[in-house]
């Protein structure tokens, strides 16, 4: 009698861990149709891998640079821009096999290379690269972060593959040192096509920026669509039949009109409350003598785009109105800013591209860039043939391996539970064969 109550113990025990076994949750691994949808990169070669062509721009891209007539070497705190070298680079490479080099030797550059793709009007697209630099007199050493390469992304929403063009949106500008930094800039295509620049400028107003190595990588770009175009809302049927018109209603003369009531001489009337964060005021005055300086004969110059930046972000962008009347931005939050201007193919700059503005809470600040017409000789686009690079490569620290996972805890407890099941599955069987 007691054997048959230990049987019947040791079967209700065994069925209650192969249920428990059973029903115990798993780890839930998504399918392959739960991962979410990638966005269609339009770039051709977007990681600027080989062949690259005999020009030294990667395949799908064009190259191009601003040159300036001048060679102002014994004198590097003046701006000028010589053309630089492009080609395959494979010692810096954010992804793939290999990245675009562009650089010089000595002699300051502004360039980069560009692509025009096919999109859809009136949609709103966002253009992405990663970028590297380094400037320095020696290989070895690391790269000189004084030196200012005004490293950005532009983005021309009518595709007309010129980077002087102003309708171009460019980002805010940034000098990434020895590291991978990402740029990125949104517009809305005005037509089927849109150009697309990465871009790099070394000279700099007042800055001797003459250094053996100004060199700069671009890597791993992309063009997406982020927003489709707005869809056009008709307007509602009329209603049938229509509302008869509306007629104005005569006030009855026994009804008085009210009157305004004045407001007590002894009442103060209440200020007006102060507007939040701070006032950017930024203008363009015409240097016509080259000097840098806004001099009391020199007027104001008209159609100069700025764009004031924070944290990556562009915040605002607005043109230059050509009259002694700033143009003023309200409501900066507190912080730091890049103030960049963008002229148009008519004008060179006199002074800094852009310029940090640290901003405080309730000030007001004003900014002036100096710009002059070009010259009649101009600037061109240099087609050089492919000099040899001198390329500094900087040490670069190998990345962790990744750490290989072991067998998880909840494994190893449903082993030990399974084990435990089959053991007693056992003795039950050995109970109920000696009974017979």
């Amino acid at each position: 009698m007691k054997r048959n109550h230990l049987i019947q113990l040791l079967t209700l025990l065994t069925i209650a861990i192969i249920a428990a076994v059973v029903g115990a949750p798993t780890t839930h691994v998504p399918s392959a149709a739960a991962a979410p949808l990638l966005q269609t990169n339009l770039l051709t070669n977007p990681g600027f891998e080989a062949p690259y062509n005999g020009d030294g721009s990667a395949n799908g891209w064009v190259r191009w640079d601003r040159v300036s007539s001048a060679d102002l070497f014994d004198d590097c705190t003046n701006p000028y821009r010589k053309s630089p070298r492009w080609g395959m680079a494979t010692d810096f490479i954010h992804g793939g096999g290999a990245s675009q080099y562009v650089g010089n030797n000595w002699d300051t550059w502004a360039g980069g290379v560009w692509q025009t793709v096919s999109v859809v009007p009136g949609t709103t697209y966002k253009f992405t690269f990663y970028g590297r630099g380094y400037g320095s007199m020696a290989a070895a050493d690391p790269s000189y972060t004084g030196l200012n390469m005004n490293m950005r992304a532009g983005l021309d929403p009518n595709g007309s593959g010129l980077w002087s063009d102003g309708d171009v949106v460019w980002s805010a500008s940034s000098s990434p040192h020895d590291r991978w930094d990402l740029f990125s800039v949104e517009a809305t295509a005005t037509g089927g096509k849109m150009t697309v620049f990465v871009a790099a400028d070394w000279a700099v107003q007042g800055v001797n920026q003459c250094y053996k190595f100004l060199n700069t990588y671009f890597d791993d770009a992309a063009l997406v669509e982020v927003a489709p175009p707005a869809a056009n809302t008709p307007p509602p049927p009329p209603t049938s039949p229509p509302p008869p018109p509306a007629t104005s209603t005569p006030i009855p003369s026994s009804t008085p009109i009210p009157t305004a009531t004045p407001i007590p001489t002894d009442t103060p009337i209440p200020p007006s409350p102060t507007p939040a964060g701070a006032t950017i005021c930024l203008n363009a005055f015409a240097d016509d003598n080259a000097n840098g300086v806004h001099d009391a004969a020199e007027g104001y110059m008209a159609g100069v785009t700025f764009t004031i930046a924070g944290n990556g972000q562009v915040v605002s962008q607005v043109i230059s109105p050509g009259s002694a009347d700033p143009v003023c931005v309200e409501g900066i939050a507190a912080g730091s800013y890049q103030i960049a201007q963008i002229v148009p193919s008519r004008l060179e700059m006199t002074t800094a591209a852009n310029a940090t503005l640290d901003v405080t809470e309730g000030n007001e600040y004003g900014v002036e860039f100096g710009s002059r017409l070009r010259p009649a000789d101009g600037e061109a686009v240099a087609v050089n043939p492919e000099p040899t690079v001198e390329t500094a490569v900087p040490t670069i620290e190998p990345a962790p391996a990744e750490e290989s996972g072991g067998m998880s805890v909840l494994a190893i407890s449903g082993l030990v539970v399974m084990a435990l099941a089959v053991i007693m599955l056992g003795v039950l069987i050995f109970l109920v064969l000696k009974k017979q």
